[in-house]
């Protein structure tokens, strides 16, 4: 017993050291991990939100260090605020945390070499038992190093959410915001207190950095729960989203100006990226921000897409005075530097080199502004006709309660008549 309670003590004190250091975000911590997708399998433009009674998620990644590395895998429960919860593992798991992941494949690219990962949740090993935030850390055994995290909902079908997407009501953001009229039908759930029990979170797009949080209805009638209070849910609605294409590398996409390969080395220079803040809406299809890893020149673009530079210029007669970011749902809406553009003064425009692997990817140009966050609107322009996805997440706790379930998720779509 005392040789179990001190190999217990060790696991436990290992576990910990693993997640001091941890984001309970979508984060990326090592350099060499590259083309994170995290969705239901087969569809790469979903999102990580699956319903408690069934389904499952793929997890895809590549290391492009090659070779094998001993990966394992543990998910942690959170609170709505992506705090970890008090919940212990056995009261949110069946099954076990710390599990390897054994699905790898080695790259069939003969100019890029890299090992692709992938992991379905849930599986044989393991699979959570309530709803709520999740956080899935994927931790490199050898290098004793957390290498990514990512983000996940399991909801629960409690209650019914549903949005009128309007013009505000701010004459100042009628004509290039969309404002958000939410309700939430209780159906079956008993809720004592609904206007203190009940929280709603909106994101758009699903862009997490730009989301409402904690937000509490304004009224409650016929059990349902209302939250269109004044200037309360708006977003800018931005612009139909810019696309680079490199899917094939045999021949031009639009917007795709050239192509070089020379000595194992593909370029790829995109078109003169220009200011549309200033310019007419137009309606052009796009995937909301989402990219797709594929590969149109050869089977199983898993292991066969090959990684290539791809030039991003944006023409800018002088220098801005915030930082300048290239944003999308590849880059995880985040402000990081590998994303940063740079000036250059001789030619007057911003530009940027990103080593991506063959796909499709939807971007655009943000700034950075005093508060740490990304803003595509000063660069993109903001109409109200345009076309977005906005993800509705209802939470519930009730007075006493351990832990936030989410009872009620949909998305709604602006699709405005223009």
């Amino acid at each position: 017993m005392k040789y179990l309670s001190f190999a217990l003590l060790l696991l436990s004190s290992s576990l910990a050291a693993q997640f001091d250091n941890i984001y309970y975000d979508n984060e990326v911590y090592v350099d060499y991990i590259e083309s994170i997708q995290f969705s239901h399998e087969g569809l790469s433009l979903s999102l990580p939100i699956i319903d408690l009674r069934g389904g499952q998620l793929f997890l895809e990644f590549d290391d492009r260090d090659g070779g094998f590395k001993n990966y394992t895998y543990h998910i942690i429960h959170c609170d709505k605020d992506w705090n970890p919860s008090p919940l212990d593992e056995i009261e949110y798991i069946d099954g076990f945390n710390g599990e390897e992941i054994d699905g790898f494949r080695y790259s069939t690219n003969a100019y890029s070499e890299y090992t692709h990962y992938e992991l379905a949740l849930p599986n044989e090993d393991l699979r959570w038992s309530i709803s709520g935030n999740y956080l899935l850390s994927i931790y490199d055994q050898d290098q004793e190093v957390t290498v990514l995290t990512r983000q996940f909902i399991v909801t629960e079908s409690a209650v019914s959410l549903g949005a009128d997407i309007v013009r505000p009501d701010n004459s100042l953001k009628r004509n290039s915001h969309q404002e958000l009229k939410v309700a939430i039908k209780m159906k079956d759930l008993r809720v004592r207190s609904p206007q203190e029990e009940i929280f709603l979170s909106i994101m758009q797009n699903g862009n997490t950095n730009s989301s409402y949080h904690n937000l509490q209805g304004t009224y409650v009638r016929d059990n349902t729960i209302y939250f269109d209070q004044y200037d309360m849910v708006t977003y800018p609605a931005l612009k139909e989203f810019r696309n680079c294409d490199i899917r094939s590398l045999k021949y031009r996409s639009e917007f795709v100006y050239s192509i070089d390969q020379e000595d194992g080395v593909t370029d790829v220079l995109m078109d003169l990226g220009r200011k549309r803040a200033n310019k007419h809406f137009h309606t052009e299809p796009d995937a909301n921000g989402g990219f797709i890893i594929q590969n149109k020149d050869f089977a199983d673009g898993d292991v066969s897409g090959e990684y290539v530079n791809v030039i991003f210029t944006l023409e800018a007669e002088r220098e801005y005075e915030e930082n300048i970011f290239i944003t999308g749902a590849f880059t995880d809406w985040k402000v990081r530097e590998k994303y940063q553009m740079d000036y250059d003064l001789t030619r007057g425009l911003y530009t940027k080199t990103l080593t991506l692997k063959q796909g499709y990817y939807d971007y655009m140009f943000a700034l950075e502004n005093a508060d740490g966050m990304l803003e595509m609107d000063p660069i993109e322009g903001s109409w109200y006709e345009a076309e977005n996805d906005y993800q509705l997440i209802a939470y519930y706790r009730p007075f006493g309660g351990e832990y936030d379930r989410v009872v009620g998720v949909n998305v709604v779509n602006s699709n405005p008549d223009n």
